[in-house]
């Protein structure tokens, strides 16, 4: 398994660089383009959920994505875990993109995203915080 780290304080302004960590982890795996952005969709989206839910927004709390890449018999996997100083939360009902009142729920439709493009995803706390865990079979 192989591990890439990527730690960022709680801004927004940080999404560009988010996405071009990405993008460069994509190239270098040799996953394909469609891939990459859907990936970068889902990161980013975790991503802001971490600076303005978990973190309040606050520039001194910081946010650690990892990216861990690995292969089960069948496949290659991706792991990505985006970390931030939160209480935690859990997933009842969030992830579904055609959930009745979405479109009236407050939070808007980044959880829903998310689990769409990862094949798992998960919420769990750990100590500081929280851990937000979406699994891939990267193509």
């Amino acid at each position: 398994m192989t591990s890439h780290r990527i730690g960022l304080s709680s801004s927004i302004e940080h999404c560009g660089v988010l996405r071009q960590c990405i993008q460069a982890f994509g190239r270098m795996e040799g996953y394909d383009e469609r891939f990459v952005s859907l990936l970068e969709l889902s990161v980013h989206e975790a991503f802001v959920n971490a600076v303005r839910h978990g973190n309040a927004s606050n520039p001194e709390l910081p946010v650690t994505v990892t990216l861990n890449t690995g292969s089960d018999m069948i496949s290659p996997s991706l792991q990505v875990e985006i970390a931030d100083c939160g209480t935690g939360f859990t997933l009842d009902g969030r992830t579904e993109l055609d959930a009745p009142g979405l479109d009236s729920a407050p939070g808007g439709r980044g959880l829903p995203l998310i689990a769409h493009f990862a094949r798992e995803i998960r919420a769990v706390r750990k100590s500081g915080g929280s851990v937000l865990i979406l699994s891939y079979i990267p193509y």
